[in-house]
């Protein structure tokens, strides 16, 4: 049964009362976590026709001030729930998206009443372990401001120099994004709303073309190293991504970094780097060697630069000869390749030489300087 408090509660009375509780199979259940504890609220879906509102004839009433009067309906055909929004003054999301008409729902959906967070369950499948994010005002805010990301202004492109390891002079910068709006502020939760809403590859493509229109103050002669999402190698979006991005920043220095790991195949994994290419770019493998280190790609297409995980370089300062004649013999393999290697998380002077000695022509690390905003650079630059 649903737990009432006096934000939450499920009326006793509402539209077709004489339908709730006892003659219908527990189907959908609503939950929410309580605004005062960490306990999480039950709400049966119990009706044909399942109001939600701040009104208190609602079978479910939401006492806050983002909620309508009659803000949405849930509707129970069967064993199948649709919801629609009642032309509430601040909208009902699925899944982050506002809806529009009549639609479909599914276990595990997420719904914002307003800015009110639910997690839809089917009672079938709904067991002790079902939880909803811890704060679940910051996961309303998020998705609420997640279009502003599409939009750039909420964007702040961070930037890790990339430096030479025989002089150590800086040669570019690796582009990082992050974000001035709450519950948005890292990657990962940036990403994981827009996995929500299948945006992956829109916040992608946008957080390359608001850092290179950033970066753009770090002068013409650095390259940018710019991410990918691994959703984006499943097609040929991102090619056609690119594309656009060398139109709006003709003159750019771009490498464009993908784990090969997530590469479906060789023939897509040659077609991008044709592209790639043909478009004036460079192609970097990211994190060679963070798991299972996938020759075949290396050898078959072997990209401009090969960046090694950190986990090579971790402790290189104490390794044993074995060892690093082991990277030292695959070090002269990528550079017969053409290739050039780069060592990541490269964090002192120690580790520095001893990349340098063993054959690595290029670094990122702490060592060299963390990710910054852009002012931090061209200050940097001003100072010598």
């Amino acid at each position: 049964m649903a737990v009432a408090d006096s934000n939450f509660r499920p009326a006793t009375g509402g539209p077709n009362a004489e339908t709730l509780a006892t003659d219908m199979p527990e189907a959908w259940i609503l939950m929410r976590q309580s605004c005062d504890s960490d306990s999480l609220k039950r709400v049966v879906v119990s009706s044909p026709s399942f109001l939600i509102g701040r009104h208190p004839s609602s079978h479910l009433t939401v006492a806050d001030p983002t909620v309508s009067g009659r803000h949405a309906e849930l509707v129970l055909v069967n064993q199948d729930l649709f919801i629609r929004d009642l032309n509430s003054t601040n909208g009902t999301l699925l899944n982050g998206r506002r809806i529009q008409n009549l639609t479909g729902l599914k276990n595990g959906d997420v719904i914002h009443i307003g800015s009110v967070m639910f997690t839809l369950h089917r009672a079938a499948e709904f067991g002790s372990t079902a939880t909803v994010t811890a704060d679940v005002s910051a996961e309303a805010i998020a998705q609420l401001q997640f279009d502003k990301l599409l939009k750039r202004p909420g964007l702040r492109p961070f930037f890790q120099p990339i430096v030479r390891l025989d002089d150590h002079s800086r040669i570019g910068f690796e582009v990082l994004s992050r974000s001035f709006l709450v519950g948005l502020e890292t990657p990962e939760r940036m990403f994981k709303v827009a996995a929500q809403r299948t945006s992956e590859a829109e916040l992608s493509s946008v957080c390359r073309s608001e850092g290179l229109r950033v970066g753009e103050a770090l002068g013409l002669d650095m390259k940018f190293y710019l991410n990918t999402h691994p959703v984006e190698l499943q097609d040929f979006q991102l090619i056609k991504s690119l594309a656009n991005l060398r139109r709006e920043y003709p003159q750019a220095q771009i490498v464009i970094e993908v784990h090969e790991a997530a590469v479906a195949s060789i023939a897509y994994l040659s077609e991008l780097k044709a592209a790639v290419a043909d478009l004036g770019m460079e192609l970097a493998y990211d994190d060679f060697g963070s798991g299972q280190a996938r020759l075949k790609e290396l050898f078959d297409v072997p990209p401009d630069v090969l960046k090694f995980d950190l986990k090579f370089i971790n402790g290189l300062t104490f390794a044993s000869v074995q060892q690093k004649n082991t990277i030292q013999s695959l070090l002269r393999l990528v550079r017969d390749l053409n290739v050039a290697p780069l060592a990541e998380g490269v964090e002192t002077a120690e580790e520095a030489a001893i990349c340098h000695e063993l054959g690595f022509e290029l670094a990122q690390g702490y060592l060299f300087g963390r990710a910054e905003p852009v002012s931090h650079w061209t200050a940097d630059d001003k100072t010598k």
